[in-house]
């Protein structure tokens, strides 16, 4: 019998992956890496891990002399590439281990202003709404993309927030109407492609809704965005949604402040490109939502 260190090791690197998503399920820190919607699919892998550790387990202890000598008698005619082989090893190991390192010994941190910068901030928005926006203005012809009218991903269909296309069509016509906008989770990406794409009809209309605090050197001392951060799968394709805001006063808060603001919505230039900013009127500080992400809504066309 021959006990061997190296299937050991692979064995402990497969639970130890098993074991950290788990473990981010188990605590909830898993909201804070991916769209709820990949539950399911994280769960999946991590049940893989420990099925392939279980398999692992039956290639630590070897039972075959004949077949230890020969292969013994192998490696002692080859010991020149054992360096090599070694070194090649190092580097795989090391690269597999790193993540499994980074997800214990790093806790998952909720994104704000820092990454918000990294990722461009308010030339984001400005990049994002500069077509359509522009384009109302100049012509007066309401823009017809529509970033949810797609056929929803049939591999990850269960489970998924989606609704019908005459739903979605529903809720348009019925934020058309109202007189307050309320900017809530669940439609906030629904009304803010709507606003941003018919800025016109929206102009005058009281809004409330909640974000961080982002400021850029541009910005009067009055001004800042109310952010949010819009998840298509992970944290890794995060963007910036939210409002150019200006305050009645100079505002001296902190980033990564989180605001409920009530106010009327505006359109404004700035670097050269139309947005849509509100005039607030109330605001307050609030605590960090439990879910401070926004996550897309899938729209099945209908015929």
């Amino acid at each position: 019998m021959k006990f061997h260190y190296q299937q050991t090791f692979r064995a402990c690197i497969l639970l130890a992956f098993s074991t950290m998503l788990f473990s981010l399920h188990w605590t909830g820190e898993i909201k804070k890496l991916i769209n709820p919607k990949y539950d399911h699919l994280s769960i999946a892998a991590a049940l893989l891990f420990l099925l392939l550790f279980l398999v692992q387990m039956t290639r630590i202890v070897s039972f075959t002399h004949k077949r230890e000598q020969h292969c013994q008698h192998c490696c002692s005619s080859h010991d020149h590439g054992t360096s090599a082989f070694t070194t090649r090893k190092f580097l795989s190991y090391t690269i597999i281990i790193i993540p499994i390192l980074t997800g214990f010994l790093m806790p998952a941190q909720i994104l704000g202003s820092t990454i918000a910068d990294k990722k461009g901030g308010i030339m984001m928005l400005t990049k994002q709404q500069q077509a359509k926006i522009e384009d109302y203005v100049t012509s007066n012809n309401t823009a017809v993309e529509n970033i949810y009218d797609h056929e929803p991903d049939p591999v990850l269909i269960d489970g998924r927030k989606e609704m019908k296309e005459n739903e979605y069509e529903l809720l348009r016509a019925e934020l058309a109407k109202k007189e307050k906008v309320n900017m809530t989770d669940e439609d906030y990406i629904i009304y803010y492609d709507e606003i941003n794409n018919n800025i016109a009809q929206y102009i005058g209309r009281r809004i409330q809704l909640k974000g961080f605090v982002l400021r850029e050197e541009e910005f009067a001392e009055n001004q800042l965005v109310l952010s949010r951060f819009f998840i298509t799968h992970c944290i890794a394709d995060a963007n910036i949604v939210g409002f150019l805001s200006d305050f009645p006063e100079v505002i001296t808060l902190e980033e990564d402040t989180w605001l409920e603001a009530i106010g009327t919505i505006d359109i404004t230039e700035f670097n050269g490109a139309y947005l849509p900013v509100i005039k607030v009127e109330q605001w307050a500080k609030i605590q960090e939502p439990e879910t401070p992400y926004l996550y897309p809504i899938d729209v099945f066309i209908t015929s």
